[in-house]
C-alpha cells in the first residue's frame, strides 16, 4: 500500500462539501459527512422530530433525545464508522449512520433518520446508497438494521433498492440482513430513482409559471430588459417581474427590489447583473423559495482558479437550498410545448415550434443557433444555454428529453458532459428511442498513455466513441442542422439502399458519388419500376441515378418519383430539381410533396432549385420534405442519419460478469493496492483472480495483442485493443470502446482491427473473453484508472491465451462519492 504524499488534501477531508441529491419532488440537497462540530445542526435536526419518527428510530416509546447524547453520537472514530447528513436550506433533514458489529468486521449496524416533512420523498434510498458504498470501502459487506414491523415506509426503501435483503421477525421488530455487493439492479434501480427525480426538476424548469429577471433595466442594450421583452412579447401564458431597486418600472412592469419582496411565489429566476452581485442574490432566491436560477452573468470559471472556487460555491449553496443553476454565462432558455411559450432569452430571433430540442455550450454562439434555425424553419420544442453547466447538465436534459413528447430529436453542441460514465449509459439508452446529433469538433479526447507511443486520429476516435453510443456526429453547426432537418421532417430510413431522381445529369452523378462517400448504396429497383419510368419520359436512363431529363414537367415528375418510393429495393430518395425555365417551380415543389405523402414510410430529401428547409403544402397529409442548397448536403445528411438507423437496428448484445472471476478475492487485492501503481505480484494476483493467466515463460507462440484501459476526462473509461507491432506503433491500429461493453461490442473490438487477419487461426474467442474479462475490472474496481495488458501472447483455436506483461494503475476515481478515500498504511 502507499502514503498519501504529505500536505496532499484527501477527499472528504472538508466536512463543508459534499455531493448532491435529488429528490422525488425535484427538491435538491447536498449529503455530506457528520462531524463532531455539527452537534448545534445535530440538536437542531433532533428538536423537528415528531414523537413518531422518534420511536421508529429508537424502535420505542422514546419521545426526546438529550444534547448530551448527541454530542457522544458524534464522537466516534471516523475510520471505523461513519454518519452522513442529508443538508437543505442549511438545516439537516436527514441522518444514517453505521457501527460495525464487534467480532463480525464484515458487519455492521446501520439506522436512518428522516425529519417528517421529507419522509416519502425518496431521500432513505439516497442515503441508503450513499452510506452502503462508504460501508464497502470499510470491508463491510453486510448492513444490519432492527426496524420495526410497521415502518413501512423503510422496509419499502429495502426493498426498492436492489440489494438483496433478509428479513427475520419477532412480534413487532423485523430484522434485516442487507448484502451490500453492488449488483446490476442496484445500479439500475438507483438510475431509475434518479431519472424520476430529475425528470421533475427539468420539469420545474420548462413548466415555470412565474419568472422574474434580476438586472432588467430601461436602456436598450440591457440584457435583462431584452429577457423580458421576449417574455412579453412571445406569449408566456404566466406572470413576469421585473427586479431593479433602481428603476420604477421595466417595458410597463412595476419594479421590486428583491426577488424576495415579490408577493406571490416565483419558480425561475433570470440573474444578469455583474458577477459580485450574484451570491446575495442567490441567497435572496433561497429566501423567496425559488427553485431554478439561470445565471447569464459572466465572471466566473472561465477566469482562472479564483472564478472556478466562486462558481462551485455558488452551486454547493444552491443545491443545499433547494435549487437548481443553469450556467453561468447561459444565454437563457426556451421551450415551447402544449400551447405555451416559455421565451427566457435575450437571444433576437427565435425557431417556431416544433420537436428538435437542444443543448448548447457556445455561449452567445447560441443567437445564431436560433436565428438559423428561424431561417430555415427547423422547429424547436426546446433550448437552453447551459453557459458552463456548473449544476444543470447535458445528463439531466437528457433524461427530460428522452421522456417529453413534444421531442424527438435532439441536438447537442457540447464541449464537456458532466459525469462520463452517466454520459455513454444514458446516450445509449436516449438514442434507441429518440436520436441524438452533435458537433464533434469542439470535444477532444485525451487519450492519455498512448500519445507518446502511437499515431492515432483523434477525431476518427471520438466520432467512433459517440457512434458507440448511438449519437450521430457532425464536424460543423451546420452539418448537424442538415441532419436535425431531416430526422425532424422524415422517417429514420430503413436500410442504406438510395435511389437518386434527378432532370439534370451532372446533378445526378455527384449526387451518386456523394451517396457511396456517405455509406450508403445505389438501389436497384425492379424491372416494372424500370418500364414505369421508361414510359414517362421515354428517353430517360433506367439505371440509378434515374435521370428524367429537364422535359419532365410536374405530372411525370410526380409519377416517377411515386413509382420509384413504392419499389420494395428502395429505402429512401434523393430528389433534385434543376428548374428550367419552362417550368413552373410551384407544381413541381407541389408534385414533390405530394409524392411523398404516398410512402411515409420511406425518407425522402430533396434539392431543389437552391432552397434550404422544409418543403409543405397546406392540406397535404404528410410528412415535410427537408430540401438542401446544394445534393451534397442531402446525400451526407442521408447518409448519418442511416448510419443512426443501422445502429438502432443492431443488436446490442449482453453484459455480462465472465464465468470463474473471484470477486472477493479481486475486490481483496484492490483494497491493499490502495491509490498508485500496483506491484508485481499484487498485479498477477489481481488478474489471475479475474482469470487471466500471468506468465513470463510459455509455451504459447502466437501472435501478440494489446488490451487497454485508459480514463479520458469526456468519455470516462476505455477500452483499446491492439495487435502489438507495427499495426499498432506505426499505424495507430488500435480499435476504442466505451465502457460498459457487452459481449458482441467486444467480438466487434476484435474484428475491427485494420490487422485482423494476422489473427487467423487463433484463439479469438479467448481474446473476446480476455477483453470482457477486463470491462469487469473497470466496472467492478472504479479506482482503475490505467490497464495495459501487453504483450499477451494468442495461442492457437483452443488453447486460449497468456499475459507476459501488465501494469495497473489505482486513482481516486473523478467524481466519486464523497465517503471514499485513499488507503493509508503507516511505515
Amino acid at each position: 500500500m502507499r502514503k498519501a504524499t504529505e500536505g496532499q488534501t484527501l477527499p472528504g477531508d472538508d466536512r463543508t462539501e459534499g455531493v448532491p441529491g435529488l429528490l422525488r419532488d425535484g427538491r435538491s440537497v447536498v449529503i455530506r459527512r457528520l462531524s463532531p462540530d455539527d452537534l448545534e445542526l445535530v440538536v437542531d435536526f433532533s428538536q423537528r422530530l415528531s414523537r413518531r419518527t422518534i420511536s421508529m428510530r429508537m424502535l420505542g416509546p422514546v419521545v426526546t433525545l438529550d444534547r448530551a447524547g448527541l454530542a457522544r453520537f458524534l464522537d466516534f472514530d471516523s475510520h471505523r464508522q461513519l454518519a452522513l447528513v442529508a443538508i437543505h436550506d442549511d438545516r439537516a433533514v436527514g441522518i444514517a449512520d453505521f457501527v460495525p458489529i464487534e467480532n463480525h468486521p464484515d458487519r455492521a449496524e446501520v439506522t436512518f433518520t428522516i425529519v417528517d416533512d421529507f419522509q416519502s420523498l425518496g431521500l432513505g434510498g439516497l442515503l441508503l446508497e450513499h452510506i452502503a458504498a462508504a460501508a464497502r470501502d470499510h470491508a463491510i459487506s453486510v448492513l444490519e438494521a432492527d426496524i420495526l414491523a410497521d415502518n413501512t415506509a423503510m422496509l419499502r426503501t429495502l426493498e426498492s433498492s436492489g440489494y438483496l435483503v433478509e428479513y427475520g421477525t419477532s412480534e413487532s421488530i423485523m430484522h434485516v440482513d442487507i448484502a451490500i455487493r453492488p449488483r446490476a439492479q442496484v445500479l439500475a434501480r438507483s438510475d431509475r430513482r434518479e431519472h424520476q427525480s430529475v425528470r421533475i426538476s427539468m420539469q420545474q424548469i420548462f413548466d415555470s409559471r412565474a419568472v422574474a429577471v434580476v438586472g432588467a433595466g430601461r436602456g436598450p442594450d440591457n440584457l435583462g430588459r431584452a429577457v423580458v421583452k421576449n417574455l412579453l412579447t412571445h406569449g408566456f401564458p404566466g406572470r413576469v417581474y421585473a427586479v431593479n431597486p433602481h428603476a420604477f418600472a421595466v417595458m410597463g412592469l412595476p419594479t421590486y427590489p428583491t426577488v424576495s419582496a415579490i408577493p406571490d411565489p416565483v419558480d425561475l429566476v433570470i440573474v444578469a447583473v455583474a458577477a459580485e452581485l450574484v451570491p446575495d442574490i442567490l441567497r435572496d432566491c433561497a429566501a423567496a423559495d425559488v427553485a431554478t436560477v439561470v445565471i447569464v452573468s459572466v465572471g466566473f470559471g472561465e477566469l482562472g482558479e479564483q472564478g472556478r472556487n466562486a462558481e462551485a460555491e455558488l452551486v454547493r449553496f444552491a443545491r443545499a437550498h433547494g435549487m437548481r443553476v443553469i450556467g453561468p454565462a447561459s444565454m437563457g432558455i426556451l421551450a415551447q410545448q402544449d400551447q405555451r411559450r416559455l421565451a427566457a432569452t435575450f437571444a433576437i430571433a427565435l425557431p417556431p415550434p416544433g420537436v428538435v430540442a437542444m443543448a448548447s455550450q457556445s455561449g452567445t454562439l447560441g443567437l445564431a443557433v436560433l436565428e438559423y434555425a428561424r431561417r430555415i424553419g427547423l422547429g424547436f420544442s426546446s433550448f437552453a444555454s447551459l453557459g458552463r453547466s456548473a449544476d444543470v447538465s447535458p445528463n439531466d436534459l437528457l433524461q427530460w428529453w428522452e421522456e417529453d413528447s413534444t421531442t424527438s430529436v435532439i441536438l447537442l453542441d457540447l464541449e464537456r458532459f458532466g459525469n462520463p460514465r452517466k454520459f455513454a449509459r444514458l446516450t445509449r439508452r436516449v438514442s434507441a428511442r429518440k436520436p441524438i446529433v452533435t458537433v464533434t469538433s469542439a470535444v477532444h479526447a485525451a487519450l492519455d498513455g498512448f500519445a507518446a507511443t502511437q499515431v492515432i486520429d483523434r477525431g476518427a476516435v471520438v466520432a467512433e466513441l459517440f457512434s458507440q453510443m448511438g449519437v450521430v456526429t457532425t464536424r460543423t453547426l451546420a452539418e448537424m442542422f442538415d441532419v436535425a432537418l431531416l430526422l425532424a421532417h422524415q422517417p429514420v430510413p430503413r436500410g442504406d439502399r438510395v435511389a437518386v431522381l434527378t432532370n439534370a445529369t451532372q446533378p445526378g452523378a455527384l449526387t451518386a458519388a456523394t451517396s457511396l462517400s456517405a455509406g450508403l448504396r445505389l438501389a436497384v429497383v425492379s424491372d416494372e419500376t424500370s418500364a414505369t419510368l421508361r414510359g414517362l419520359v421515354p428517353s430517360s436512363e433506367s439505371a440509378n441515378p434515374f435521370d428524367l431529363s429537364p422535359r419532365a414537367d410536374a405530372q411525370r415528375y410526380e409519377a416517377a418519383l411515386r413509382a420509384v418510393l413504392a419499389d420494395e429495393g428502395v429505402d429512401s430518395v434523393i430528389a433534385l430539381f434543376t428548374p428550367p425555365l419552362v417550368h413552373s417551380l410551384d407544381d413541381i415543389e407541389a408534385a414533390l410533396i405530394r409524392a411523398g405523402a404516398s410512402a411515409p414510410e420511406k425518407t425522402l430529401v430533396a434539392s431543389f432549385d437552391g432552397r434550404e428547409g422544409a418543403l409543405s403544402l397546406p392540406g397535404i397529409d404528410g410528412r415535410s420534405v427537408p430540401s438542401y442548397t446544394f445534393p451534397e448536403a442531402a446525400a451526407a445528411a442521408l447518409g448519418r442519419a442511416t448510419a443512426y438507423g443501422a445502429w438502432r437496428r443492431q443488436p446490442a448484445g449482453v453484459q455480462r460478469q465472465p464465468p470463474g472471476i473471484e470477486v472477493e478475492r479481486a475486490r481483496a487485492v484492490a483494497d491493499r493496492i490502495g491509490i498508485g501503481e500496483a506491484a508485481e505480484a499484487e498485479t498477477t494476483e489481481l488478474l489471475q483472480a479475474v482469470g487471466l493467466r500471468v506468465t513470463v515463460p510459455s509455451d504459447i507462440a502466437g501472435p501478440q495483442v494489446t488490451i487497454s484501459v485508459v480514463t479520458d476526462p469526456v468519455f470516462g473509461p476505455l477500452l483499446a485493443f491492439g495487435i502489438v507491432g507495427e499495426p499498432v506503433s506505426l499505424f495507430g491500429d488500435l480499435v476504442f470502446h466505451i465502457t460498459p461493453v457487452s459481449d458482441l461490442d467486444a467480438a466487434r473490438m476484435v474484428r475491427s482491427v485494420r490487422a485482423f487477419p494476422l489473427l487467423a487461426g487463433t484463439d479469438v474467442e479467448a481474446v473476446v473473453d480476455a477483453i470482457l474479462r477486463v470491462a469487469w475490472m473497470v466496472e467492478e474496481l472504479p479506482e482503475l484508472a490505467q490497464l495495459q495488458l501487453a504483450p499477451v501472447a494468442v495461442g492457437v483455436a483452443g488453447s486460449g491465451l497468456v499475459v507476459r506483461g501488465a501494469r495497473l494503475v489505482f486513482e481516486m476515481p473523478r467524481g466519486e462519492r464523497l465517503h471514499r478515500e485513499p488507503r493509508v498504511q503507516a511505515d
